[in-house]
């Protein structure tokens, strides 16, 4: 074990518990050896034996969860991790471990907490301040859908929305919605001020300065002898905020949506203000990936790269960020490379086919594309490429395959409009009668929403 010859630990070990069957240790070092050389499905039932026999040794349940996690079972990961954590509570590798799975199953209370502690264990750890951010994202997610079930219509729903748009920049119907919260309830100082601030993003300093006027004549909260959830928000004590219990009203559901949302923004400022590494920079394009921001995602990929130039991982990384930031030109070199190297990955025919697709080059979108379907898990958007592909080089036949194949990712009428002209070019016209209703109904109502959104106008105070 010393010398690191697991696999031949595992098999002297293996005789020696066979030998003393009664020894609960020889099954904890047994099953440490297995783990420690790969070989987790055997390693598991040792473990366990060793667990139930000796339920005060952290190598038992350390190595118990971490072959669970290795093997991908990570709700039978949490129990023995958890055990682990409470015998050594600093040892940094198990709460790692122990916060992954709770993320996995869905745990983001404790998992938060998890990764709090490891925190506070290691600052400059970039791995706890990422997992804060994926927990308290969701659990402002889980308020917010708690309120948009108990309360859809209250001021409370309507006001959590508009801060939403006023993130994305879409000042119209964050405007829109925030005079409607204003409508349904008592003035509050902070939402002139939030619109003062949406103002002055938008270029209107000269209404912003309206709002901050009408900011100024609503008296302040007293926060002298309580600690109100409006009082903690402004003096960013988030965590005297939350959580919110079962049966929470829509003001405590709203104040902890914006809790969780400010608690996941402090630890994405933290994230990003630690000192650059492959790590750190790789944690935040994957945050910012999850958000959509795939440009600066690349960017920040981009950076890790250059930290380490012949990690493959990373390179692939950014080849698949700067095809979703639809940055061609530098995306398409590294598709046609890693579509040579991996060839059992047929994401990159598939990126590499709907870029080439896009520039109408069907005589070499199509066999890339057909190659993407041929592999395992096949993404369901080369299907959609190769039939528009087909059709555009006037094959309807083999163009209806994977068109109706592909309808359910129709948004906007365009697949269905193209399913038509198959169905109309093959003779199946009574089908694309039908394909053409499907289209005009979905024609209809993006006309709809456009209209709607349209109609939305910044207007003064």
């Amino acid at each position: 074990m010393q010398e690191e010859r697991f696999a031949e630990a595992a098999e002297l070990y293996r005789r020696l518990a066979t030998s003393y069957p009664g020894e609960p240790s020889l099954q904890a070092n047994l099953g440490m050896a297995l783990h420690l050389s790969g070989q987790d499905d055997d390693a598991v039932l040792p473990l366990r034996s060793a667990t139930s026999a000796m339920p005060s040794s952290f190598p038992a349940h350390f190595f118990l969860g971490a072959s669970y996690s290795r093997l991908g079972n990570l709700a039978e990961a949490v129990e023995p991790l958890r055990q682990a954590v409470r015998l050594n509570p600093e040892h940094p590798f198990a709460r790692a471990l122990l916060g992954d799975a709770l993320e996995a199953i869905g745990e983001y209370s404790e998992a938060g907490d998890t990764w709090k502690n490891l925190r506070q264990q290691d600052s400059a750890n970039p791995f706890p301040h990422a997992g804060l951010v994926r927990c308290y994202e969701q659990l402002a997610s889980e308020a917010i859908t708690a309120l948009q079930e108990t309360d859809p219509e209250s001021e409370q729903m309507l006001r959590l929305l508009a801060y939403t748009r006023l993130a994305a920049r879409q000042f119209p119907s964050a405007l829109y919605l925030f005079r409607e919260a204003m409508a349904r309830g008592p003035a509050r100082r902070s939402d002139h001020e939030a619109l003062a601030a949406l103002y002055e993003q938008a270029g209107r300093p000269d209404w912003a300065q309206v709002e901050r006027t009408r900011a100024a004549s609503l008296p302040e909260e007293d926060c002298s002898d309580s600690e109100s959830p409006g009082c903690a928000f402004r003096a960013g004590r988030f965590d005297a905020i939350v959580p919110v219990s079962a049966n929470a009203s829509s003001e405590e559901l709203y104040w902890a949506a914006r809790a969780y949302a400010g608690l996941s923004d402090d630890a994405f400022s933290s994230l990003r203000r630690l000192p650059e590494s492959t790590d750190q920079l790789t944690l935040v394009a994957d945050l910012l990936a999850a958000r959509s921001e795939f440009s600066e995602a690349a960017a920040s990929a981009r950076a890790a790269l250059a930290i380490r130039p012949q990690d493959g991982g990373l390179e692939r990384q950014m080849a698949e960020l700067l095809y979703l930031a639809r940055r061609s030109a530098e995306a398409r070199p590294l598709l046609e490379k890693f579509h040579r190297t991996d060839k059992g990955d047929p994401r990159w025919a598939a990126m590499l086919g709907n870029l080439l697709a896009e520039e109408q080059d069907f005589g070499s979108a199509i066999p890339l594309l057909e190659s993407a379907l041929a592999g395992p898990n096949p993404p369901q958007s080369a299907r959609l490429d190769l039939g528009r592909s087909y059709l555009a080089i006037d094959k309807p036949e083999k163009a209806l395959e994977h068109l109706r194949a592909a309808a359910s990712l129709d948004t906007d009428g365009s697949v269905h409009y193209q399913l038509a002209q198959a169905y109309q070019r093959t003779g199946m016209r009574d089908q694309a009668r039908e394909a053409l209703t499907k289209y005009q109904a979905l024609q209809t109502r993006v006309s709809q929403e456009t209209r709607a959104a349209a109609a939305l106008e910044i207007t003064a105070p």
